[in-house]
């Protein structure tokens, strides 16, 4: 016997999904307000040493690529009337599915 999925209603979602996203962009403040007076700890197994010279110039090296990357892609010229990537066009709902 086949079940029917289970179905939520949009009222719900939407609230979901307006929660969600107010709980993600408090995280990141609720992280920065440290109590007053105590020093935050170090994440686990972090030092205070200096990246290896190794990482270091990784991660300079993929600095540099990504700025060229960038600079070609907002160098590129689209010429006037060019089509867009992409159109965005919203799907009736099916009834009775």
């Amino acid at each position: 016997m086949m079940r029917k999925p289970a179905t939520m209603e949009r009222r719900r979602f939407v609230k979901l999904l307006a929660t969600s996203g107010a709980a993600l962009l408090a995280a990141p403040l609720a992280k920065a307000a440290p109590a007053p007076g105590r020093r935050p700890a170090a994440p686990h197994g972090a030092s205070h040493r200096q990246p290896a010279a190794a990482l270091r110039k990784e991660i300079e090296s993929q600095k540099r690529s990504l700025a060229d990357a960038l600079k070609v892609i907002r160098g590129y010229d689209l010429p006037p009337g060019s089509s867009p990537a992409f159109v965005f066009r919203a799907l009736r709902a099916r009834k009775g599915s």
